[in-house]
């Protein structure tokens, strides 16, 4: 008897009992989330030389640095095509005066001065830089309380057919930062992405570019997070 009064309900009812109710996008999202996805971050090899590659750069020989100690921005040995590369640090208090100085690897000293920026391109007027040698260059805090000057990092300016092969390629290139990257040298890369992002800092390729190379280094990793956080 139930089942012919069931029947005899109207169809507009019926329909609805029996038709499941379609949910709209904003419901179905609201019961069933999605997950943001997860950044993947690429690293890159082959940027620092040295043979304590991928150690932290508070890290020498298995002690600990001061926390104080200003901190360089570059692989432990790197390579270079710029005759004016510039170089890139970091101070504990972001204006303490430094006084940076580069010299040969044999410790000639070729360049010093005193400066309260974070960064400084070797000038014109200085001992001309040689390609095919190598060099070492640190800072050294007017201020002894953080922690003296870090350990002098180093770097080879290219030579040869390499060189010659990477001046022919930025001819043509729409996007000099690949060809560096590509033969990986260091200085001009990160120069290449920066002189993109200042004239455009919305270029996420560019800040992707460089992202993916500051996280090729520990001493360059809190740069790389910055980045990632601009690019969406």
């Amino acid at each position: 008897m139930k089942f012919h009064a069931f029947l005899l309900l109207p169809a507009s009812l019926l329909t609805a009992l029996l038709v499941p109710v379609a949910l709209t996008p904003g419901a179905a999202l609201a019961q069933a989330p999605t997950p943001h996805p997860v950044r993947v971050h690429a690293k890159l090899s082959g940027f620092d030389l040295s043979s304590k590659s991928g150690k932290s750069a508070n890290q020498i020989g298995g002690a600990s640095r001061d926390i104080g100690t200003p901190r360089i921005y570059a692989p432990a040995s790197a390579r270079d095509y710029s005759l004016n590369p510039t170089f890139h640090w970091a101070t504990p208090d972001g204006a303490t005066k430094v006084t940076f100085r580069l010299s040969t690897i044999n410790g000639i000293e070729l360049y010093n001065t005193t400066t309260s920026a974070t960064s400084l391109t070797y000038p014109a007027g200085a001992p001309a830089l040689k390609p095919g040698m190598t060099y070492r260059w640190t800072i050294i805090p007017e201020n002894d309380m953080l922690g003296g000057a870090p350990a002098p990092v180093t770097f080879v300016v290219v030579d040869g057919a390499e060189r010659t092969t990477i001046q022919s390629a930025l001819a043509s290139a729409t996007d000099p930062a690949n060809v560096f990257v590509d033969h990986r040298i260091w200085y001009d890369a990160i120069s290449a992405y920066n002189t993109a992002l200042e004239k455009n800092p919305a270029n996420q390729a560019a800040r992707l570019g460089r992202a993916t190379l500051y996280n090729s280094i520990p001493a360059t990793q809190s740069l790389a997070d910055a980045d990632w956080k601009l690019i969406p």
